[in-house]
């Protein structure tokens, strides 16, 4: 199964958040955009078009794509969720 997330960050942001969204499990980047983690988990992250909010501000956005060899990963994406949520109210 596959699902994937968009994200708000540049990729350099989302490397420095890895070992708390992974919570100890071992991972390893194949490439400069595919991250295979311990379990059986493959991520694979693009940059895409940055979210533009007015002429002076923009977002940098990555599409975040999770495959799971064995069911839905549904805790792997819930502690996936938490690491990356951000404050807002």
């Amino acid at each position: 199964m596959s699902t994937e997330r968009i994200a708000s960050m540049a990729l350099d942001e989302l490397r420095r958040h890895l070992p708390l969204a992974l919570r100890g499990r071992a991972y390893d980047w194949t490439d400069e955009r595919t991250l295979m983690v311990e379990g059986g988990v493959t991520v694979t992250v693009d940059e895409i078009e940055p979210l533009v909010l007015s002429a002076v501000v923009s977002l940098p956005r990555l599409r975040i794509t999770f495959a799971f060899a064995e069911g839905d990963g549904a805790a792997f994406l819930a502690a996936w969720d938490r690491a990356f949520q951000r404050g807002g109210g």
